[in-house]
């Protein structure tokens, strides 16, 4: 399974706030939940760190974004002071812990390095793993549990079955002729191919006939294994579309060179079983009533708090 980066693993990265007392000090105040407030210092920091996750530069789009997650985030971590919900010290080392396993960090000066990378410090991270267990902590608090019965996942099963369908497939051998510079060295790989497809359609193995020219270095090639048809090049994928089970192509033409293929087998598009995607059916299924369910706490907690949004104090990227 893909290892998420540590950043990601967080499931809201709510930047430290600052407090009232320093707002004279800071740049500009772009986000206000009553006494919590986010400077613009603060939104390019959490729009680059989106940016790393993704890979994709920092927009203006970017900054509106970390500026919507920001506000939800402040109030979530308001409406959690309110509670007087905690996260323990232990917690917080507990929580580091798994996450080096996870990534398989093994010692403190990989971790920093990983870190460094990220534009983060131990102390920020803790920062933001407290704040995302906290906000956790809240939601199970306020909206309980999220039961998803086998039924609910085998309706949307049945709804989605095009997203869990795998396309057609083909099992190939081929061979390629590379064409050089030489003059009339296309002609004389394109010779070779013909007579490789005429012994081979006359009942020589295709295989062996193969293995020869790949010994002999007048090609390179053998058994490509299953192959999706939507992934191969276009060339490959029309020589296959005139093909039986056991046929052998006419050679033809692509920037590779001169090739060849036989169809050993030709595998329908099939919809994997449900058993073998339920785990990512109820990811999905949870991830969505979370949302849901965060969204419905956060417009109930606006209603109760001094909420303020300067996103104009936010210039273009540089």
């Amino acid at each position: 399974m893909t290892k998420t980066p540590v950043a990601a693993l967080c499931v809201l990265l709510a930047a430290a706030a600052v407090t009232a007392a320093e707002r004279r000090l800071v740049e500009g105040i772009v986000v206000r939940v009553n006494d919590r407030i986010l400077t613009t210092e603060n939104i390019r920091q959490r729009a680059s760190e989106a940016a790393a996750e993704t890979g994709k530069p920092v927009t203006a789009d970017s900054y509106r974004e970390a500026i919507m997650r920001s506000v939800d985030e402040l109030c979530m971590l308001e409406r959690a002071e309110e509670l007087k919900l905690e996260v323990s010290n232990d917690e917080l080392t507990a929580a580091i812990k798994d996450l080096r396993e996870q990534n398989h960090v093994a010692d403190d000066a990989a971790f920093e390095a990983q870190l460094r990378g990220m534009g983060l410090t131990q102390e920020q991270l803790r920062a933001q793993i407290h704040d995302s267990i906290l906000v956790n902590r809240l939601l199970k608090r306020e909206v309980g549990d999220l039961p998803i019965t086998e039924e609910e996942l085998r309706q949307r099963f049945e709804r989605e079955k095009s997203q869990y369908t795998l396309g057609e497939r083909v099992h190939l051998e081929h061979i390629v002729f590379q064409v050089g510079d030489e003059r009339g060295d296309e002609a004389a790989k394109t010779a070779a191919a013909r007579r490789l497809v005429a012994a081979a359609r006359s009942g020589a193995s295709f295989s062996a006939l193969v293995r020869d020219q790949v010994v002999a270095g007048a090609g390179t090639g053998g058994d490509l294994g299953t192959v999706f048809v939507a992934d191969m090049r276009s060339e490959v994928r029309d020589a296959v579309a005139k093909l039986k089970v056991g046929e052998v192509s006419d050679p033809f033409e692509s920037p590779a060179g001169i090739h060849v293929i036989r169809l050993v087998e030709r595998i329908a598009p099939t919809v994997r079983p449900f058993d073998e995607v339920e785990r990512d059916l109820r990811e999905r299924e949870f991830n969505e009533r979370s949302q849901k369910r965060f969204d419905s706490v956060v417009a109930e907690v606006k209603k109760r708090y001094v909420v303020e949004v300067h996103p104009e104090l936010m210039s273009a990227p540089r």
